[in-house]
């Protein structure tokens, strides 16, 4: 259904990613450890490390690399993270762990290193060390642990870190920090403490960050409230969140935190820790928690929370086909088809071709209005007021004036959206039409009765647009993906 829906987020992220469905789901969050591959010595030594009751501090299912891309496929995930874990102990996740899985299958597999930083001393070779690393693997992001390696994020004179941070910066990687809530031992939460990630935030606020393993009883409700104030702050979600809950239910309790989904959707990402959890178990418990939120929220969370991750490095997500973007830029093409002037008035009229990639989608117009509006007066600089004029010939099409602010234009695409797709068996206007065609859309034509108008008409004086300073200009279009005509004139007074 969110497919069938979809915005036009052509006027939210660019045109890269106006269809998000063109990018694979992404489980963020994978340790390498398969029976059929070669651990490090510090991943056998996490592995046999073990709490006073004799049972392994890290909990791990027994896969081979051919499980796991079935368990991948099942859940719909085309792409996985792994990831490695310093700590600076003798037991961790050794990057050579992640380069060893990453290169089985460098299409389904990409890279998140991990270093310990707290001795800046031990890491005078690490840019060339990650160069070295990227040389071979698809790298997307650096993992950190400061609570485990006593990592002062906020210390100024940790040259290696900020070295670290400009790299990262200059080659779009994100940084993940793990706030620490692990059942291993020595853990210090003063270094992944809400006031510290907080001033580490306000001095970097260009890169991505990624805060990584909140618990659910509380870390939510204190950390995400950062991502308000710091636009760079993104959340993932793993099974540590989950304390003794079921996915379902988990992913439940995280959605009902006020506000969550309005300030997290498109800085969210889900990863399932696989071989601990399964990520099957991930992706069924998020489409259950899904199903019973409101049609925006629902819609929203199911086309970005797995997909999020591939706005973060273009270089190493990738649509999953060749298909030529463009497709998805609404505005196909705008021609003059004519041009007039007496002694009164000059007039110039455009023919614009669109098409929508849904069946009910808002499309955003106001760059384009402002384009032809400055390449006209640009040719006319004397005549300094008139109007402009839109027209639509389809009586399942609107013109919508309102802000645009990403939360409502997102509410009022998904406003539309629900109120098309009720069913209309009731009405008169069904398969049975005039044309002997099928025609069963009588809440498209009562949304474009309802909301809106078919024209429209935009003030010029002085040589400027007289519009609010929030004003943004739409056309509502349903019944499709469809292909249709507007007119657009623009008029010049002598």
């Amino acid at each position: 259904m969110e497919k069938l829906y979809l915005p036009d987020f052509n006027c939210i992220f660019g045109q890269k990613f106006a269809n998000p469905f063109l990018y694979n789901q992404v489980d963020t969050m994978i340790w390498p450890i398969l029976n059929d591959m070669d651990a490090s010595k510090s991943l056998e030594s996490l592995l046999e490390l073990k709490n006073s009751q004799d049972k392994p501090y890290f909990y791990r299912r027994k896969l081979n690399l051919d499980d796991l891309r079935i368990e991948l496929n099942c859940s719909g995930i085309g792409k996985a993270l792994v990831q490695a874990m310093a700590l600076g102990r003798e037991y961790g996740i050794d990057n050579n762990d992640v380069i060893n899985m990453v290169k089985q299958d460098p299409n389904l597999f990409s890279g998140i290193l991990s270093f310990d930083l707290s001795d800046p001393s031990l890491n005078s070779e690490l840019i060339s060390e990650i160069r070295n690393f990227s040389s071979k693997i698809p790298i997307c992001g650096i993992a950190l642990y400061p609570s485990f390696t006593r990592q002062n994020l906020n210390d100024e004179e940790n040259q290696s870190f900020n070295s670290l941070i400009k790299y990262c910066l200059d080659n779009n990687l994100f940084i993940k920090i793990d706030v620490g809530n692990s059942y291993l031992p020595k853990n210090f939460p003063k270094y992944t403490s809400v006031e510290s990630v907080k001033e580490f935030l306000s001095k970097n606020q260009s890169i991505p960050i990624v805060l990584s393993g909140l618990d659910i009883s509380g870390d939510f409700s204190l950390y995400y409230q950062l991502l308000k104030y710091y636009n760079n702050l993104w959340i993932e979600i793993d099974p540590r969140s989950f304390g003794g809950m079921t996915p379902t239910d988990s992913f439940l309790q995280i959605f009902n935190i006020k506000g969550f989904i309005q300030n997290t959707w498109h800085r969210l990402i889900i990863g399932s820790a696989t071989p601990t959890l399964e990520s099957s178990q991930i992706v069924r418990g998020f489409l259950e928690a899904t199903e019973i939120l409101p049609f925006a929220q629902k819609c929203i969370l199911r086309t970005w929370a797995f997909r999020n991750i591939n706005r973060l490095n273009e270089n190493v997500f990738k649509p999953t086909s060749n298909i030529n973007l463009s497709l998805y830029n609404p505005i196909i093409n705008h021609e003059i088809t004519q041009t007039s002037e007496n002694s009164c008035e000059v007039n110039i009229t455009y023919e614009i071709t669109l098409r929508s990639y849904s069946i009910t989608q808002l499309i955003f117009l106001t760059t384009l209005i402002k384009e032809l509006f400055i390449k006209a007066n640009g040719n006319y600089p004397d005549l300094k007021n008139g109007e402009i004029f839109l027209r639509s010939f389809h009586t399942t099409t609107s013109f919508i004036i309102n802000e645009h602010e990403f939360g409502n234009y997102l509410d009022l695409h998904y406003k539309f959206a629900e109120i098309s797709k009720q069913e209309s068996s009731q009405y008169l206007h069904t398969v049975r039409a005039l044309e002997n065609r099928a025609d069963f859309n009588h809440y498209d034509h009562e949304l474009a009765s309802t909301f809106g108008s078919r024209d429209l008409t935009i003030p010029i004086i002085n040589n400027e647009l007289a519009i609010g300073s929030r004003e943004n200009f739409y056309v509502l279009t349903t019944f499709g993906p469809r292909t249709f005509k507007i007119l657009i004139k623009i008029r010049f007074r002598k």
